[in-house]
C-alpha cells in the first residue's frame, strides 16, 4: 500500500508543481513500447470451503505459491505535453495508457508442499500517467524523465498444479478480477531531429487485491475449493517510440 501511495503522491504533486509556468511548447503525442515483463511471485492465500464433490478440509489453508517468467510486455498511450515549467528544468507530461503483461508459470507450490505448476496469466492496465522530463538545456537531445500512474489493472489466471501425487493438473487457481493499479517509473528519451522521438524506460507496478478461485478440476470437474487472494506486482522494461502532433 505505501507504494501505491507513493505513486498517487508523485502523480499529484507533479501536477501541481506543473502550474508554476507555462512554456512555449505544448502539443499531443502518440505512444507504443514493447518489453519485457518480469512478474513478481505471487503468494495466493485463502481458507479451504470446499463445495460437495471437492476435495479438501473445511477451514484448513490453501496457501499457493507462484513463480513466473519474464515474457512480453507491450503498450501504446496518447499524451499531451502540457508545457508546464517549474524551476526551469521539470517539465510535465500526461498520458492515458494501455498496456498488457502476458506471462507463463515457472513453479509453484500449494501449502509448501511440492507440486508440478504450469499455465499462465495475464495483466491488462488501464492508466493515467504523469512524468517529469528533466530539461536543463534548449538543444538537449537526451532527456531524462520520472513519474508515475493510478488506475485499473485486470488479472486474468489460469495456474495449474497436479497435487496428491497426481500426474496430470487436478487443481487451478483461476478467475479474472480488476484492482486499484499503481507505477512509478523512470526513463530517457532521445529526441530526433524530426517529429520521432525514441525511449526506453523501467516501471514498477503493482496491483492490489486480486481474488481468484482454487478448483478441483480432475476428471472434468469444475468444484470450487476456496477462494485465494493476494497483490501482484512485478517490473516492466521497455522500449518504445513517441509521435508528436
Amino acid at each position: 500500500m505505501t507504494k501505491i501511495r507513493f505513486a498517487l503522491g508523485a502523480i499529484i504533486a507533479t501536477a501541481m508543481a506543473g502550474s508554476v509556468q507555462a512554456d512555449d511548447d505544448p502539443g499531443f503525442y502518440v505512444s507504443g513500447f514493447l518489453g519485457l515483463g518480469a512478474p513478481g511471485d505471487a503468494g495466493l492465500s485463502g481458507v479451504q470451503n470446499p463445495e460437495p464433490g471437492a476435495p479438501g478440509v473445511a477451514g484448513a489453508p490453501a496457501n499457493i505459491g507462484v513463480e513466473y517468467d519474464s515474457d512480453l510486455n507491450f503498450g501504446v498511450a496518447i499524451g499531451y505535453d502540457t508545457g508546464w515549467e517549474f524551476f526551469d528544468l521539470f517539465q510535465t507530461r500526461l498520458e492515458l495508457e494501455y498496456s498488457r503483461i502476458d506471462a507463463d508459470v515457472d513453479s509453484g507450490s500449494f501449502n509448501d508442499g511440492n507440486q508440478p505448476f504450469s499455465g499462465d496469466t495475464s495483466i491488462d492496465f488501464f492508466l493515467l500517467n504523469n512524468y517529469t522530463d528533466i530539461v536543463w538545456r534548449d538543444d538537449q537531445t537526451i532527456i531524462p524523465y520520472i513519474g508515475g500512474g493510478i488506475g485499473v489493472g485486470i488479472v486474468d489466471a489460469n495456474i495449474l498444479y497436479a497435487g496428491g501425487g497426481a500426474t496430470s493438473p487436478n487443481f487451478a487457481a483461476t478467475g479474472d478480477d480488476s484492482g486499484l493499479a499503481g507505477t512509478i517509473a523512470g526513463g530517457v528519451t532521445f529526441e530526433t531531429a524530426d517529429q520521432w522521438d525514441l525511449y526506453g524506460e523501467a516501471r514498477y507496478y503493482q496491483i492490489r487485491d486480486i481474488e481468484l478461485e482454487r478448483r478441483f478440476i480432475a476428471g472434468g470437474a469444475d468444484l470450487l475449493n476456496a477462494k485465494v487472494e493476494d497483490d501482484f506486482d512485478g517490473f516492466t522494461f521497455s522500449v518504445g517510440v513517441r509521435r508528436k502532433f
